[in-house]
């Protein structure tokens, strides 16, 4: 699972000046519910809930089959550019991987 992952190395990416978000297709509710569950997340946590998926369609990362999103990691620069797009598969996401993507455009 990504959040967990992410969450215990918040401040490295906090040291990079990187704002690290999660955002899926489920309610701010939901959104409490995992957080609280996974034993706290304290980044912020964005439901792309009503319309459904609308942020996730302009990734490209809607399954319209499951009425979800694919997991992935994005990283956008302060210009709102994509700059590292990774779709994740099940498990954790590899954290230097994505630092390095971090470091490489700040």
């Amino acid at each position: 699972m990504e959040l967990p992952e992410l969450q215990r190395n918040l401040s490295r990416f906090e040291e990079l000046n990187a704002q690290v978000l999660g955002i899926s297709v489920d309610s701010v509710y939901s959104h409490k519910a995992f957080a609280d569950q996974l034993g706290g997340i304290i980044f912020p946590l964005l439901a792309d809930f009503h319309p459904k998926g609308e942020v996730t369609k302009k990734y490209g990362l809607w399954r319209e089959e499951r009425g979800n999103g694919r997991r992935a990691i994005i990283i956008v620069d302060r210009a709102g550019i994509v700059r590292f797009s990774q779709v994740i598969p099940k498990g954790p996401p590899n954290v230097e991987e994505v630092l390095a993507a971090v470091k490489a455009i700040a």
